[in-house]
């Protein structure tokens, strides 16, 4: 006795499609197609909810969810900004966004640029690279505010010296002569700058001396102030003299 086959058996092997159709032109292609030969279009790449979220967790700060996702903007400013930690912030919300978003929902909103593999080679070379750039502008822009701030205290130096500077010009003015000292001024010795300290010497020459913190560039520095007389009879004073670099000097106090 023969028995008869049972036509609602279940298949012996699972039937799978290898193929399915252009994102362009509906053409059915082979599923592993990353370009269809029809209309030549590039299939999009389906996204991985696991790589996305590990991405957008640990990585998210520098963007590389982003760069995952193909949006190669938006990770470059992620990267850029980082340290503000504005970035860091907006991946949190979007790693839990990714997290209730269903992969089938994820895939018809965005496609995968690139393997999550390649994105972190990617993102750790742009970031050394980053870093590197970040240290030379660093090398550059801390000397030169340096070099600023010590300037910035010279003139605050030179300026404190003004009254210094009108005395004696008031003293030679009414007695046709350099004071001797200090106690010859107009209402005696002015006060003291807060930068430094001013000594007056023979034919109205003063020398400030700059007091800073101990280790300043400017410690002990001098700027020499020497009168001279114009033609018109009148004073003029240059202060090129002194053991202070000329770097740090105005242009009107320079050799």
């Amino acid at each position: 006795m023969t028995h008869a086959a049972n036509l609602y058996a279940p298949p012996g092997a699972q039937l799978t499609s290898t193929r399915k159709a252009c994102d362009a032109c509906s053409e059915q292609i082979d599923a592993r197609a990353e370009i269809c030969p029809k209309c030549g279009v590039r299939q999009r790449r389906p996204v991985s909810k696991a790589a996305l979220l590990l991405l957008t967790f640990f990585l998210g700060g520098i963007g590389a969810h982003k760069f995952y996702l193909g949006k190669y903007w938006q990770g470059a400013l992620y990267l850029i900004f980082f340290w503000t930690y504005i970035p860091g912030v907006a991946a949190l919300v979007e790693f839990i966004i990714y997290a209730f978003t269903a992969e089938e929902r994820l895939n018809e909103k965005y496609s995968a640029a690139s393997g999550a593999g390649t994105v972190i080679v990617i993102v750790v070379v742009v970031a050394f690279v980053g870093v590197a750039v970040v240290g030379i502008l660093a090398a550059i822009a801390i000397p030169a505010y340096q070099d600023y701030t010590v300037r910035a205290k010279v003139s605050e130096g030179i300026i404190a010296a003004t009254p210094w500077r009108m005395a004696v010009t008031e003293y030679y003015m009414e007695t046709k002569r350099a004071p001797a000292s200090a106690s010859d001024l107009p209402g005696g010795a002015p006060a003291q700058p807060q930068s430094g300290t001013i000594a007056l010497g023979q034919g109205g020459v003063f020398t400030l001396t700059l007091n800073e913190r101990p280790g300043s560039r400017l410690t002990g520095k001098t700027i020499v102030f020497q009168p001279g007389v114009n033609p018109d009879g009148q004073l003029s004073w240059n202060c090129a003299g002194g053991t202070l670099e000329p770097k740090y000097r105005p242009a009107t106090c320079r050799p």
